[in-house]
Formats: C-alpha cells, structure tokens, sequence
C-alpha cells in the first residue's frame, strides 16, 4: 500500500456493512441447513391431515358401532349421556365412562379396550389422499410440499455460498469492527490499519458480489410465503411431485403396493435389493416405478404391462440410464411410427442420453448411432432394413407396444427376433391387458424366456387362476393405475408429437407462406385421405388404447372441418358432435346420450361450444386436435371432466405436428399458463389479459415461421447443404 496518511473507514457505510453482512451470512447458513426443517415441517402436516382423517373415520361411525362384536355393551346409555359416535366415546377417560350412570369398571374396560380396536383397524386400512382445495389440514400439508419441493435446490445453493464466503466473513468482520473506534484508530500502527483497510474493502467488494446481492434471499422469501392459491394450482399440475415427496419421507399413507399380488416374496425381495444408480435421470421416479425398474434390470427379458398412463416410457428410459451406469452403450427403442417423435423427445427431456432417430432406410443415422452410442429411436417397418455386424452388442432393446410383434409370421416380428439375439436386455411394454389373450401373450413370453413359456403352456388353461399369473410373475409385471395411485383422481397431460408426412409438409408450408393462421393451426388434418394424417392415425390409436381400458373419449378441436374429418374417422364411435350452432338443450342430450353409451364412446366437441356449461364425469380421455391459443380454453375445456363427481383419473393428450408451429403455440402456452397461475386464481384474467396483445403476437409468429421454411430452403442454408 502506497505511503501516506490513512483514512479510517466511513463510519455509517461500514456499519450498514458489518450488518448486512452479518444478516446475510446468519441467513444462508439458516438456508443450508434448512433441509431437516423442511422434513420435519412436513411430517407435521402429514401427521395432522393424517389424525384428521382418522378423527373423521371415528367420528363417522355411529356409537351403536361398538356393539359390533355383540360383547354386551349398553350403547343406548353412551347415547343417553350425548355420546353419538365413537370419536366422542374415545375422548372419554376411565373415569369419565364410569361416572355415566349403568356403567361399571368392567364395562368402561370393555368400551376403552373395544374403541382401540377399532382405531387400531381403521389405522391399518385408512388410505389418504389429499382432497384438492381442501382447507385446513389438507391446505397446511400441500403448502408445506410446495416448499419442500421448491426450496429444497435452493438450500443447495445456499450452502454453496455459505461455504464460500462464510470464512471470509468471519475474518473480514472483526477488522471492520474494528475500525469503528475513532478513538483507537489515532493509535494504531500503520499495519494493522493497512490490515483494516484491506478487510474493509474486502468485505465490501463481498457485498457487491452474489453474496451480497440478495437474490437468493428473495427467491426464499417470496417461496416460503406461498398463498393456499398459488400451491393448490402448482399441486393440481404436479400431484405426483406432491406425492412422491411423501414416499421419500416414508409418509406413503394410502399403503400402496408397487409389488403386484402374484410376485413371489422370495423374488420381490431379491428385485427390491437390486441397486440402481439414476444419476443420469432427470426425473424423481414414484416408488412403483422405482420397482418396476428394478424390475427389468434384475429380470433382464420381460414384458411391462402397466396401464396406460402409469409412466411406462419413463421406466423404460431409468432401466436405460440404470444400464449405461454399468457399463453398457448401446440402446434401441423399437416403436410405432405414431409416437416415434414422443419417444426421442421424452428421453432428452427425461435424461443424459443422446438419441438417433432412425425412420425408414436412413444409414447415415445407423452408422451414427453405431459409432457413438446411447439410443437409437426406430420404427417397426425400419428394423428390417437394418445391416449390423453379426455379433454387434446391444444393451438393451425396448420394444413398445409390444402386441404388434404379435404374429410370428410377419415380416417385422422376424426382424424383431433377429434384433434380440444382439441384446443382452429386452424390455417389451404393453398398456394393452394380455392377461385373456393367451396364445399372444405365450408367444411374447417366448420371445423373452422360452423356459416360462413352455411352462406356461402346461397351464394355460388356467389363465384366470393365480397358478397361471405365479408362473407369468418372472417375466410380466402390470399394475392399475387403481393399484399404485390411490391418491387418485389425478390429472396426467401428456403431448403426443406426430412426424409429418410429404404430403402435408406441402400443405403446411403453402399455408404458412399464406400468412392463413388459421389454415396453419389445422396442420396434419388439411389432407383429404386421412390415412396420410399423422394426427389422424395417433389420435384413432389413443382411442383404440381407451376402449381397451374402458375408457370414454372427448375430442375437442377448435375447427368444424376437423371435427368432420374426426367422426369420419371415428364413425359410429362418435356422438353427434356438438358445435356452436347446437342449442344448450341438444348439448345436454348429446351429453346424456354419451353418458349411457357404452366403454370406448367418443364426444366431439368444438372447444368453445363443449367446453363451458357442461359436466361430462363419464369421460375419462381428452384429446386436443390442435394446441388452443389461450390456456383459459384448454383448462375450462378440462375441466368438464376434471370436476367434483370424477372418479377416474383423468389423461389429456394434445395432437402435435413436430417441426411445425406448434412447437412455438405450446411455448408461448406455458410461458402464459405461468403467468396466470401466478396472478390469477380465477379464469377472468386468463380470459381478458390476451385480448390486447393477442393479434400481434400471432402475426409476430407466423412471420417467424414464414421466414424459418424459407431459410431452410435456401441454398446457403445449413440444412440444404446436408
């Protein structure tokens, strides 16, 4: 430091600073230390929703219920002394009991030992879920999830930061103390004010740093003062995060079991000690899912018959991550046409694994999959174009919708075949029940573990008995969404992506250079022939799948002329479809008509004439035909089936064409959903807040999308050269 006099610290700016400092290292080390809290602050909730529950259990039986076992117990004079129930009863203490008249020692005994039974019997079949908006207990714990899951990451970034500051705020602090003495500072020696002086600065440049600028104080604040609103609308979005929260801390009260009844014990806990290492996953797994991963790398060849929208995709992808993490390097994912986009975009989104898409005779992508590993996505019409070396390894090759491969005779179940003699796993998935299809489900067992399936066949006939279902238990594993989610009702949304074919790659891109919204909205359903609709083709495999699980079906669009194309597809699977110029009366019978119908019924429905004022609990499907531009539609369009009376769970899937507008709709849906969920609890703001601003950015999207497909079509263009 240069020679001179020098100048002792401002007093009031260094003060501000040692307690700003002081705060900030005293609250980020609250911050990092905050996880236990944040546990114990839920196992508080869940506690007290829990005795809620059983309090309403005991309180719901009539006191007449301790007579049950006819052990002589005098109800009527509980009854005379204003005791109605046996939650009242259980409040009474021995002597409190004794001291109504007719009762005696012994009878109190026999009433106190008979109440605890009871609550020891409603304890172990009470299932809980959290009843949605409740307030109250139900209120207290989804506020207390919301936190733990929100600020948990920030803990782990609080502590980063306490860590890297921490010792130098304990060092800086007492030289800025120090300096507040203008008296003592006349008599110091030049290099403890020199010391002093660095300390100060030090801890100043400290402060103006991400120590000091408080934004990870605010993030902490604004979570931990979550509204009931606000974590209601988080908690209706994302239940299984709620509940999967719950299992961690070994709060699962519903008493789930992800182990179906025909596994036996000695496998169930073999495969329950399998240990996964899921570090490339980016997703928290229900317990059931967990199981059923260590399912498929314990059992190396099986068939996943979970219902349809239990996650079976997201097991495949863990069993795949679960694999890499030990070692293996090549994956294939064999699949439909229909849902080859969904299968790539799910894997990126849900882990570290890279993905070769490989549609038709694409050897490029083979080679390049080949050379680099992880997974290759194809189709069952591609794999027989396919040329690998003889004794080329493959980790592991999952095979969905399995049921395809059906027939032994067929072209795509031999090339099938002859991909699985490289694989050392093989995972086939059906949400399709196998269980009364015998002949199909022995020959998929087959391709599996031959020696199940010559033991199957000895038994077959027995394909209802539990003999039948022990011997399936090595290679097949289904549960209910009934079996696993007792939490239910729950809502899934699902975004189905659909590849576009030459023919409406044409049709889109003329009405993109239109500038027609409306025409670009209606991507994938211009065609005349709807076997050439990518949309068409999803949307009647979805229907197919929801009459298989006896499931109704309401299809919403927003254009007429899509609707038709639908009950032209659909026939007489469909209602009359309802529309803007159909009367309330005649919706209401439409609606009444669906409702007696029979297991795989369709509703079609434009979204704005089916999407208010109607109440449609049989429905337990919805299908989108096209991304909405308001999220107030969609949700109130939900909403007819996702309502007070639902007893289902409830799936929504919206139609989307890969590589077209779309894409850009659905960001600037979530973007807005965000916004709305964050300011409104009401659909008032969602429905009036677009209004403005509506038009320009519609106008704004187009023109991006315009000047996008005539980029790609440009001879300088990247992609042109490819």
């Amino acid at each position: 430091m240069a020679k001179g006099k020098l100048i002792r610290p401002d007093n009031e700016n260094t003060k501000a600073m040692i307690a700003r400092a002081e705060f900030l290292d005293m609250r980020l080390g609250a911050i990092a230390g905050a996880e236990e809290s944040l546990h114990t602050a839920v196992r508080g909730a869940a506690s007290a929703l829990y005795e809620d529950r059983v309090q309403k259990a005991l309180d719901a039986m009539e006191v007449e219920h301790l007579n049950k076992a006819r052990q002589g117990i005098r109800v009527a004079l509980l009854r005379d002394a204003g005791i109605e129930t046996v939650w009242q009863a259980s409040r009474l203490s021995f002597r409190e009991l004794c001291d109504i008249d007719g009762i005696g020692d012994q009878t109190a005994e026999k009433i106190q030992e008979t109440i605890r039974q009871i609550e020891e019997n409603t304890r172990q079949t009470l299932r809980v879920r959290i009843k949605m908006g409740e307030p109250g207990a139900d209120e207290t714990l989804v506020k207390t999830l919301y936190k733990l899951i929100y600020l948990t990451p920030l803990v782990k970034e609080g502590a980063k930061l306490h860590k890297a500051h921490h010792a130098g705020v304990v060092r800086e602090l007492p030289l800025a103390k120090e300096s507040q003495n203008g008296f003592a500072w006349v008599f110091k020696s030049r290099s403890r004010k020199e010391a002093i002086l660095a300390g100060v600065a030090s801890l100043s440049q400290r402060l103006e740093g991400p120590f000091g600028d408080g934004v990870l104080l605010g993030k902490w604040e604004t979570l931990e003062k979550v509204t009931g609103s606000a974590a209601w609308a988080d908690y209706e979005k994302n239940a299984p995060a709620y509940y999967a929260e719950l299992e961690k801390l070994g709060l699962d009260w519903a008493k789930t079991d992800a182990v179906p009844g025909g596994l036996p014990a000695e496998l169930a806990a073999e495969i329950e000690a399998e240990e996964l290492d899921l570090t490339g996953l980016k997703a928290t797994l229900r317990s059931y899912q967990t199981f059923g991963v260590k399912y498929i790398v314990h059992q190396k060849k099986s068939l996943l018959g979970d219902e349809m929208g239990l996650g079976k995709t997201m097991q495949a992808i863990a069993a795949m991550v679960a694999l890499k993490a030990r070692g293996e390097t090549h994956f294939m994912v064999v699949c439909p046409a229909s849902v080859l986009v969904n299968w790539c975009r799910e894997i990126v989104k849900f882990s570290d694994l890279a993905v070769t898409k490989i549609h038709g005779n694409d050897a490029d992508a083979l080679l390049h999959w080949r050379e680099n590993g992880d997974v290759a996505v194809t189709t069952y019409e591609s794999i027989s174009r396919f040329t690998l070396p003889e004794r080329f390894p493959i980790g592991m090759i999952v095979t969905d919708e399995a049921h395809y491969v059906k027939n032994p005779d067929t072209q795509r179940t031999k090339a099938l075949l002859k991909l699985l003699a490289k694989a050392d796993y093989t995972l086939f998935m059906s949400g399709t029940p196998l269980e009364n299809r015998v002949e199909e489900m022995c020959f998929l067992v087959s391709c599996l573990q031959p020696d199940v399936a010559r033991e199957l066949e000895a038994v077959k006939f027995l394909s209802t008995a539990e003999q039948f279902r022990l011997q399936l238990a090595p290679v097949y594993l289904r549960r209910t969404r009934e079996d696993v989610l007792t939490e239910l009702p729950e809502l899934s949304e699902k975004e189905q992506w659909c590849d576009l074919n030459t023919e409406e790659k044409r049709l889109y891109r003329e009405a993109v250079l239109s500038g027609n919204f409306m025409a670009i909205r209606q991507v994938s359903w211009q065609v005349e022939d709807l076997r050439c609709s990518g949309k068409a083709a999803r949307l009647l495999e979805l229907c197919d799948q929801a009459m298989e699980q006896k499931r109704k079906v309401i299809i919403f669009s927003f254009f007429r002329s899509t609707l038709t194309k639908v009950c032209q597809l659909l026939s007489d699977r469909c209602m009359e479809p309802i529309t803007g110029e159909v009367s309330p009366a005649k919706r209401q019978e439409i609606v009444d008509e669906f409702t007696r119908a029979g297991d795989g019924a369709c509703l079609v429905s434009q979204v704005q004439a089916g999407g208010t004022g109607l109440n449609i609990q049989s429905a337990s499907v919805i299908i989108f035909c096209e991304p909405q531009i308001k999220p107030s539609i969609e949700n109130q369009a939900i909403s007819r089936a996702y309502r007070m009376g639902q007893v289902r769970d409830v799936l929504v899937y919206r139609l989307l064409a890969d590589d077209t507008i779309d894409e850009r709709i659905m960001e600037i849906l979530r973007d807005k959903q965000n916004l709305f969920d964050n300011f409104a609890d009401e659909s008032v703001l969602g429905d009036e807040s677009l209004k403005p601003r509506e038009q320009n950015w519609i106008t704004s999207m187009v023109e991006e999308e315009k000047k996008r497909l005539l980029a790609e079509e440009s001879p300088t263009s990247p992609e042109s050269k490819e």
